[in-house]
């Protein structure tokens, strides 16, 4: 806000509220603790580099949807 207050850009501003908004979303369509745990498993994926159970390679996806180069 102070940047935004300095410059009259609300750029920012209206960034933060959009990713707001997707937490806001995500927290009441999963609730509290599913948000929590959906965080974690992301946290986990990225740390370990595992998939999902049931995930495909992302070239494999795309070759399925026929979008392969």
């Amino acid at each position: 806000m102070a940047r935004a207050t300095e410059s009259l850009d609300l750029a920012e501003v209206h960034q933060a509220l959009e990713d707001w908004r997707r937490v806001a979303w995500l927290t009441s369509e999963l609730g509290p603790e599913g948000y929590r745990r959906m965080l974690a498993t992301a946290e986990e994926r990225l740390r370990t580099g595992e998939r999902a159970e049931g995930a495909v390679p992302w070239n494999r996806l795309k070759a399925e949807l026929g979008l392969a180069e």
